[in-house]
């Protein structure tokens, strides 16, 4: 968090309020890439845990156990591996021209140079997302610690780059400096890491035992896509759709403002996140009084955690304002930032009760999540063009609030009652 503190200020000082418009906007067209991932970390991370509720690490990185756990477990690496080469080059073939449209299209600042950032980010965007299921499966086979210490490494020499690119005058070119030097620690981590782990995990693998996609990964991964899909229109719309009807400095005020909140949104659903593992362990284990317990616990903590933030950078908005401080202009105005805020917290509840119910390889949030995203898509795009990020806010949390809590908690009090029911009944069967 203090680096994302540290990038934002260097931001406001080396970069142009319209290339401000362009850095944020970046972010959100790199975000399409979930059209192509369509959920599968979540689901790797959730059949990982899973499967390591019959096995144990070694000190030496490898594990050891059932024997069929293991040959699933490795049938599962060669699907993702498989799965995500086939993303990294529609990353470069789809999202790479589509930029070029879209910015070509809507560029109001003809001066600003542009296309090398764009190109190098692709290219570094899609050698990330070849790490990004690994991480998910080491995660799910218990090494929360570890990729969290790796993805601290990543941030800090992500973030020193982007930093010296910043200050040295090179504009756009910092955040795909900042991306390569996050995939190249990656890489080498893994190199160092995990090499035994991933060759000893094949010596286990069996045709007869193991995780076949159509029958047992889709199921869960279609609904998980929708959701994911929602997603993006929930979270990554807004600031193209004001780049397009407000141009690059509105578009700008809204990037700056999503990073800030979504910086202390990352750390609150750290608390749960981190356990997302344990969920999926507990609910194979058919633990349940342990995993309500557990949940509801980390649950409380990380909401007082994400309230706090939340008045923090509300004291801190109320003080740029009233000093009329320069960076006050880069980010959104004061009711619009408010009910970011506001709304923000309310989703962070949403989220646990997801990530809770994700753990019985269920995802009950899909058609819930894609109305969701298809109020706040449309209520952006009929109310962005008249009222701007006002009005964008406005119904965003209106929405957020009135519906969306309110219909997650009711899913997640029957779903959770009603699927804990039938596993006990499978168990006494």
């Amino acid at each position: 968090m203090l680096a994302a503190l540290v990038t934002l200020w260097l931001i406001t000082r080396h970069l142009s309020t319209s290339e401000q418009g362009f850095y944020y906007t970046f972010a959100s067209i790199i975000g399409l890439q979930i059209v192509f991932e369509l959920g599968m970390s979540n689901v790797v991370m959730q059949f990982a845990s899973h499967e390591m509720a019959r096995l144990s690490w070694r000190p030496d990185h490898i594990l050891e156990g059932d024997e069929k756990a293991q040959s699933r477990l490795y049938s599962l690496f060669s699907l993702i591996a498989r799965w995500y080469g086939v993303i990294a080059v529609l990353i470069i073939f789809v999202i790479l021209p589509a930029g070029y449209y879209f910015f070509g299209k809507n560029a109001v600042a003809p001066s600003i140079a542009w296309e090398a950032a764009w190109t190098w980010l692709i290219v570094a965007t899609a050698v990330n997302i070849l790490l990004t299921p690994v991480f998910a499966m080491l995660e799910g086979c218990g090494h929360v610690t570890q990729i969290a210490r790796l993805r601290m490494v990543q941030g800090i020499g992500g973030s020193i780059v982007c930093w010296g690119m910043l200050a040295s005058g090179a504009g756009l070119l910092a955040m795909p400096a900042m991306s390569s030097v996050m995939a190249v620690i990656g890489l080498c981590w893994l190199c160092l890491s995990y090499t035994r782990f991933f060759k000893a995990l094949g010596t286990h693998y069996f045709s007869t035992n193991k995780i076949d996609w159509k029958t047992e990964i889709w199921p869960l991964q279609w609904r998980i896509a929708i959701s994911w899909l929602s997603g993006y229109f929930i979270f990554q719309f807004f600031v193209p759709v004001l780049f397009a009807y407000r141009g690059a400095i509105e578009a700008g005020q809204m990037g700056m403002s999503l990073s800030i909140v979504s910086a202390i949104s990352t750390i609150a659903i750290a608390w749960v996140n981190t356990k997302a593992p344990q969920f999926g362990r507990l609910a194979a284990l058919q633990h349940f009084h342990e995993l309500d317990s557990l949940f509801f616990r980390i649950l409380k903590q990380s909401t007082v955690v994400i309230v706090l933030g939340a008045l923090c950078l509300l004291f801190i908005k109320l003080f740029l304002l009233h000093a009329d401080h320069p960076l006050n202009a880069r980010i959104m105005p004061l009711l619009p930032f408010v009910l970011l805020l506001l709304t923000t917290i309310v989703n962070h509840i949403v989220f646990g009760l997801a990530i809770y119910l994700r753990s019985y390889k269920e995802e009950p949030f899909m058609f819930f999540s894609l109305t969701m995203a298809l109020l706040i898509a449309a209520a952006s795009l009929l109310l962005t063009k008249r009222f701007g990020a006002n009005g964008m806010m406005i119904a965003y949390f209106c929405l957020t609030l009135g519906i969306g809590l309110i219909w997650a908690c009711w899913i997640f009090k029957t779903k959770r009652l009603e699927w804990q029911a039938t596993k006990k009944g499978e168990q006494i069967v």
